[in-house]
């Protein structure tokens, strides 16, 4: 029996010889003074994509012809990758598995492939997906088209409206691809999923898969199995066939259009060309027209890549207050578990821009607007297929809560309790502040149900109503907590706090604590020396101490070296089985260079080795070769001392054996590195310190017992140990017995 290809697939085929092609490389450009990044704008290279080391390298994307112009003018480089799209082929992996129905580009759809999914999922879900809503079209006459998402799609409701867009560059093809995994999540989920449920039933979610259709097609006739470097739209601009043709739909926006050169190029041939005029291509005019005649709160423009979340201004300027705080929370709220970075494309990736679409929406339209730039550096514009799934995952929680914030969104921003022990017997305040996180106001009161966790705790109050609540703002409300004198030591008590309002999804929360006070059963100032303490690198004593005369330091005589790895760990085993809610504590400040050096501090978890443990001021790692990707840990500059908290629940009860300080950093920039002093282990002990015979007393009889340990030799259990080790010693000693000596005679609790 004869097979025959189809005949789409035997064209595109015919079309990847017979098309002229573009070879994209990497390359790392040394010393880029003002003057050559400005030389390297002009000739049109996109700064949008950029990384490296300020004053040292820049890594660019460009063409071979470029690093061929660049080298003629004198500019020092390395090609880094000869061949992008040869690297991104020969990298790629096939995903293992597929829940989410992946595309032949590299894990990602064909144009048709798009098509036929969109088909497949609005026929299965007609009562929550629209027909394609055709905004425009393209150059060559494709259809841009856009989709609803809502539980009445085919109808114009009152309800608050979101838009997603997507593949404005053609080689980007991963903000359309998680869009796609996002509307199957909400289609097939909604049913079980109250969140999800929710936005169906009360937001307009729109959906534009593909602005740049002809590009991104140009890209599948060249390399049909994924890795085209085509960006631009495919206006014939007198430039040839090949990836020179055609205006860069990011720069032909009007907010700020052709401001200079290096933000956007006037060369019709340049990767950044802006166009004959503001919105000269129909693609943007589409995208223009559909946002001007709709009433968005909020529209994410995808990219990729360079994981971050960027907000207007283009020139690298921050909008005016109070836009700016509310684009700073709700971007760190979206990068909660990705860990992107939050901030203008200056302050983020090191680029400026003009004429692009986040400008334009929020600058023009008035609505709060950012670009997710989605993927790594290494992973670049076409990641193996096998990372497709999660990158489109790594998306989910930021795509919900922006929909969420589309209207009124009411959350328990924070709380703030009076005391940080909570002793049986007493009483305490709490503070709770409840935001409106929304863009819109809320319209209706908004009722704040509490009620205690347990018996253990007794409330002045169950219920708070508060006023309507504009968008953006916060009100708090005042509860007494009576802590009951029969609540055990180390047990968990607390409240559930419930929010509900018309206009907002009914959130639970809960305030958890422990009743008792928490024992700091390790403590370290350095004012003894190094005893406890294996380092090797540079580590050592600085007088540059937080309390006392002497902190810890991975370069006490100056910089931090270049290309090494030391580590600062502690000797001592720190028995944590007889604690609830351990903490570590300390205090610290560094200079460390961002995204590229890093310090992470680790615990040894027994069957596992050494974790990276996340702390009030650590980042996730940036994946350069110093910064293991998602690792948290500490970079950039903290100059003042700032206390930290390092919560070992997060270890989920993980047995631990050790803990450490971690440097590493790579070649070219370093800092003063990273000081730490007056750390402390801490927690709420299941016994009773000072209660050598394990009976919830601490009596003359466990002196007794202590001293027969002392005179005779005996040897404590671990348990002992533990709760009679009242100086911190790692042994039962004389200075023990009088702790608790202190203990009985109610001069020490």
């Amino acid at each position: 029996m004869k097979k025959y290809l189809p005949l789409l697939y035997v064209l595109a085929l015919l079309n990847s010889f017979a098309l002229p092609k573009d070879i994209y490389q990497s390359i790392r450009v040394y010393q880029p003074t003002p003057d050559i990044i400005a030389t390297i704008g002009g000739l049109g290279i996109p700064l949008d994509h950029v990384s490296g080391k300020q004053g040292i390298f820049l890594d660019l994307v460009v063409t071979k012809d470029q690093t061929v112009e660049l080298i003629s003018r004198g500019i020092e480089l390395d090609v880094l990758i000869n061949d992008l799209t040869l690297y991104y082929k020969s990298r790629n992996r096939p995903a293992i598995s597929r829940d989410f129905p992946l595309g032949s580009m590299q894990g990602n759809y064909t144009w048709d492939e798009l098509n036929d999914r969109f088909d497949e999922l609005q026929s299965l879900y007609p009562n929550i997906i629209s027909e394609r809503v055709v905004i425009g079209q393209s150059v060559e006459g494709r259809d841009i088209w856009a989709f609803k998402v809502s539980d009445n799609p085919n109808d114009d409701e009152d309800e608050p409206e979101v838009l997603y867009t997507a593949l404005t560059h053609s080689r980007e093809p991963l903000g359309m691809m998680n869009l796609i995994y996002f509307v199957q999540l909400l289609a097939e989920e909604h049913g079980s999923d109250s969140e999800l449920e929710y936005l169906i039933n009360n937001r307009e979610m729109w959906f534009l898969p593909v602005v740049n259709p002809d590009g991104y097609v140009y890209n599948e006739l060249i390399e049909p199995e994924g890795g085209g470097m085509h960006r631009k739209n495919r206006l014939n601009t007198n430039c040839g066939n090949g990836s020179n043709r055609g205006v860069d739909l990011n720069r032909n926006y009007g907010y700020g259009w052709g401001l200079n050169d290096t933000g956007s190029s006037p060369n019709p041939c340049s990767a950044t060309y802006r166009g004959e005029s503001e919105f000269s291509e129909p693609e943007t005019q589409a995208v223009r027209d559909f946002i001007i005649n709709r009433q968005f709160n909020n529209v994410f423009h995808y990219h990729s890549y360079s994981n971050v979340y960027i907000h207007p201004w283009g020139n690298g300027s921050f909008p005016e207050e109070p836009d700016s705080s509310t684009m700073a929370e709700i971007g760190e709220e979206m990068a909660r578990y990705n860990g992107y970075p939050v901030g203008t494309g200056l302050s983020t990736i090191g680029y400026t821009v003009n004429g692009d679409a986040v400008d334009w929406t929020y600058g023009d339209q008035d609505i709060i607007s950012y670009v997710p730039e989605v993927g790594s550096t290494s992973q670049g514009f076409w990641p193996p297929e096998s990372d497709v799934n999660q990158l489109c995952l790594d998306q989910v929680h930021p795509n919900k809560i922006f929909a969420f914030v589309a209207g009124s969104d009411i959350i328990m921003h924070s709380y703030e309790m009076s005391e940080e022990d909570i002793i049986p017997g007493e009483t305490l305040e709490l503070e709770i502040i409840i935001q409106n996180r929304g863009l819109s106001n809320s319209e209706e009161d908004i009722n704040v149900n509490i009620e205690a966790l347990n018996n253990f705790v007794s409330l002045n109050v169950d219920s708070y109503t508060m006023s309507e609540m504009d968008a953006r703002d916060s009100d708090y409300l005042l509860i007494s907590i009576e802590v009951m004198n029969e609540a055990p030591l180390g047990s968990t008590s607390g409240l559930i706090v419930g929010i509900e309002c018309e206009s907002s999804f009914s959130r639970l929360d809960t305030i958890e604590f422990v009743i008792g006070q928490r024992q700091m059963i390790f403590f370290e100032g350095f004012e003894n020396g190094l005893v406890d303490w294996s380092l090797d690198g540079d580590w050592g004593l600085t007088d540059d101490a937080a309390n006392g005369e002497f902190a810890l330091s991975d370069s006490p005589e100056g910089e931090y070296q270049e290309g090494q790895e030391s580590i600062a760990e502690l000797d001592r085993f720190i028995d944590l089985n007889y604690l609830s809610n351990p903490v570590v504590k300390f205090k610290a400040k560094w200079e460390i260079e961002s995204n590229w050096d890093f310090i992470r501090f680790q615990a040894y978890v027994n069957n596992i080795g050494w974790v990276s443990l996340k702390g009030r001021y650590t980042e996730f790692g940036s994946g350069n070769i110093a910064q293991p990707i998602g690792e948290p840990g500490y970079d950039g500059m903290q100059f003042d001392w700032v206390n930290e908290i390092i919560l070992l629940d997060q270890l989920n009860g993980a047995d631990i054996l050790g803990f450490r300080f971690i440097q590493t950093s790579d070649n070219f920039v370093e800092g003063d590195g990273f000081t730490f002093d007056d750390l402390s282990i801490s927690g709420f002990p299941t016994g009773t310190m000072g209660d050598y015979n394990l009976d919830t007393l601490v009596d003359v009889y466990d002196l007794l017992a202590i001293a027969d340990v002392l005179i005779f030799g005996g040897e404590p259990s671990p348990s002992q140990l533990f709760f009679c080790d009242l100086d911190g010693s790692g042994v039962l000693d004389i200075m023990d017995l009088v702790a608790i000596s202190n203990v009985i005679l109610g001069i020490q609790q």
